[in-house]
């Protein structure tokens, strides 16, 4: 599941006021070595307000240091660079952006100090145009019936070939057989039920199960505010579309969406938090949820898929990269890239072998890349676009493997045609989404 809030060091590319609102805080004091990005964040904010450029580069470069190379953290030391005098550095920011696949403005006041630098047309070029190139190889699958349908996660089943489909807004379920006819397989959520949108799906074969994660939350059309907050994993009859199992995280007074997760062989569930940031672990026969990665490791964690071994848990962290958790112990460790591997802003993760392939629907432009891992799954040893620019492809969310040769997801779920508060957009309407198909290399 995408993330909802806005990630702060959004903050950190507003363009700066006219005058200084407060004073800056000191470049070094009073932060302790313990000191967290976001607190890092917060006083670049401060800097970026009062004009103190020096302020602000050691901030964000803090933050880099620590969540990695984000594209807003990118382009921020860029900016910091280029309000310091110092071209040739902020000429390197602004390479390493471009070398992730990623937009730039170059008409972008920010960069107008630059533009008598002799590498900036090239540069300029590849980041405006070279990068906009669409890669386009997918084709329609099928359409959904109906416009008002906001299909969020996807799974088949592979003893038949069925499709399922989550539905964000009505909080029920739709079937595709093979043969191609939609019924709905779980109806729409009603009050009391302790459901609400759906959203993750996850098919257990060797129980017949399938799995769901639910979140009561604005954009669902029955949403109560006295429900805001609760959040559940679900499990129905693949036969009967009886739900048979259902836990439920406690109320803390927090945030809580169980947005994404998958099913590994023993029937374990990984699902995650991406409000809370938290892991979970439901086992086998289990009533509740146990804590697998508790708050303040991952920032927004997308999109769980397991590892070759089995042993590890790969969970796409929406700010920070691609993390291997430890299934037993709930140890995490992140996949070593490049600096110009882009790895944030992914939603959904499909493993291929000793590969993954990434659903990111929060840079510019939104596509569909591939990973190729080291045989021990714990850097990423290269990179190439898979799907990007194609006209349908405007809010994807989850994928799958249907056969070795065939990526399906879901390429248009219509998140952009929605406000904060969960209704459409003034002059938008929705229409029927799109899942498409391509190779998975």
């Amino acid at each position: 599941m995408r993330l909802l809030a806005p990630l702060l060091l959004a903050a950190l590319l507003a363009p700066a006021p006219g005058a200084a609102a407060r004073p800056a805080p000191p470049v070094h004091a009073p932060f302790r070595a313990d000191t967290t990005w976001r607190e890092h964040d917060a006083a670049a904010d401060a800097a970026r307000r009062a004009g103190d450029w020096t302020a602000y580069r050691h901030h964000v470069g803090r933050m880099y240091d620590e969540v990695g190379n984000h594209p807003s953290l990118v382009l921020a030391l860029a900016r910091a660079e280029t309000r310091l005098g110092r071209a040739p550095q902020a000429m390197e920011w602004l390479g390493r952006y471009a070398a992730m696949g990623l937009l730039l403005d170059p008409a972008d006041t920010a960069w107008a100090a630059l533009r008598a630098h002799p590498g900036w047309p090239s540069l300029a070029r590849r980041a405006s145009v070279d990068n906009a190139a669409p890669v386009t190889a997918a084709a329609t699958h099928f359409a959904l019936p109906d416009s008002a349908f906001m299909p969020e996660g996807i799974a088949r089943d592979p003893a038949d070939g069925a499709l399922y489909l989550s539905g964000l807004r009505d909080g029920s379920i739709l079937r595709r057989g093979a043969d191609g006819r939609f019924a709905m397989f779980v109806a729409p959520a009603g009050a009391g039920e302790g459901r609400w949108a759906m959203l993750a799906l996850a098919v257990d074969p060797g129980r017949r199960l399938l799995w769901a994660t639910t979140a009561a939350a604005p954009y669902f059309r029955g949403h109560q505010p006295a429900d805001s907050g609760r959040t559940a994993v679900l499990a129905f009859e693949l036969g009967s579309g009886r739900m048979v199992r259902r836990a439920e995280l406690p109320r803390d007074g927090r945030r809580h969406t169980l947005g994404d997760m998958t099913v590994a062989a023993d029937g374990t569930v990984y699902a995650s938090d991406s409000d809370s940031g938290e892991l979970y672990r439901l086992a086998p026969g289990a009533d509740s949820l146990a804590l697998l990665v508790p708050r303040g490791v991952l920032a927004s964690p997308q999109g769980p898929a397991l590892a070759f071994d089995g042993r590890r848990v790969l969970v796409a962290d929406y700010l920070r990269g691609i993390a291997a958790v430890d299934a037993a112990t709930g140890r995490v460790a992140w996949l070593a890239h490049a600096d110009t591997v882009p790895v944030s802003g992914i939603d959904g993760l499909v493993r291929d072998g000793h590969a993954l392939v990434a659903v990111q629907n929060g840079t510019r432009p939104k596509r569909l890349l591939r990973y190729e891992l080291d045989p021990a799954e714990t850097r990423i040893t290269g990179w190439r676009v898979l799907e990007s620019g194609t006209p349908l492809l405007t809010e994807p969310t989850h994928a799958l493997l249907a056969a070795p040769d065939t990526l399906l997801f879901i390429a248009d779920s219509g998140w952009d045609r929605l406000a904060p508060d969960g209704t459409v957009k003034p002059g938008m309407r929705l229409e029927p989404a799109h899942v498409l198909r391509r190779a998975p290399r």
